[in-house]
């Protein structure tokens, strides 16, 4: 797998809140007017638990029984499962999750940002969801693959390279992406932590600012990630850390 497969495909999860949060910040829902909860680009019912299939392909294998259950996200959440075909979707539509023309300033930060998005290249194994609580939002994806670990590497390395970053689309306008070191427990066959942080003017001319929380471990081939994200700003990077080794113990007692 090239170094960019790798990465497309070890940034699953930020691509679907990542792109989530950019193409939302313009709208009324991230300025203030409701939650802007993260969503697959093509209908999914919603579901109480993960039970549901990933809808992946016949070479790539249904991963969706490692995911956590809706309840483990806490009172009330609702987890919606993303399919493979959604997934596929939303890569082709070009862009950062299918934000067209996008520039990114430095150029250093490009291949960070740009990585940000669905991939499905070379994949062998296959599980998504996002789940709303309250206000806020997280994906869970587990990916399976020759070279999907390298996108721990990846995140691992953002903060450093590349701390702040301006991204401009026709879509969004002009934002910046800040980012820096998280903190998560030490997992499996390696993990890694990142804050980013999206800013840009909202429709109301005021300054709209949206945190995200990332984390991935290795388990062998397997990818597990998590990313958190929340309007309001009521991120717990404990939290946080305590579920992405939920997601770990869980993935691994239901898979291997």
């Amino acid at each position: 797998m090239s170094t960019a497969r790798s990465r497309r495909a070890g940034s699953l999860t930020a691509g679907l809140l990542a792109a989530a949060a950019l193409a939302g910040c313009g709208s009324d829902e991230v300025a203030g007017q409701g939650p802007a909860a993260p969503a697959p680009t093509s209908s999914a019912g919603a579901a109480t638990s993960s039970g549901g299939s990933t809808g992946a392909p016949d070479d790539v294998a249904d991963l969706s029984a490692g995911l956590l259950p809706a309840e483990a996200f806490g009172a009330g959440a609702q987890a919606t499962p993303v399919t493979a075909d959604q997934l596929q979707q939303q890569s082709s539509l070009g862009g950062l999750g299918g934000l067209q023309d996008v520039t990114v300033t430095p150029e250093a930060c490009a291949p960070a940002v740009k990585s940000m998005q669905p991939g499905l290249d070379d994949l062998t194994g296959l599980g998504a969801q996002t789940v709303t609580a309250g206000s806020s939002g997280t994906a869970e994806v587990l990916a399976e693959g020759p070279g999907v670990t390298d996108g721990l590497d990846q995140l691992a390395s953002t903060a450093q390279t590349c701390p702040e970053a301006t991204i401009t689309a026709p879509t969004i306008g002009t934002a910046t992406a800040t980012f820096a070191a998280l903190d998560v427990p030490d997992l499996g066959d390696g993990s890694a932590g990142m804050t980013m942080t999206i800013s840009l003017t909202g429709p109301d001319g005021q300054l709209v600012t949206v945190p995200l929380l990332l984390g991935m471990v290795a388990d062998g081939d397997r990818l597990v990630s998590l990313t958190t994200t929340d309007p309001t700003g009521a991120t717990d990077p404990a939290a946080f850390g305590a579920l992405l080794q939920q997601a770990y113990e869980h993935q691994a007692d239901a898979l291997d």
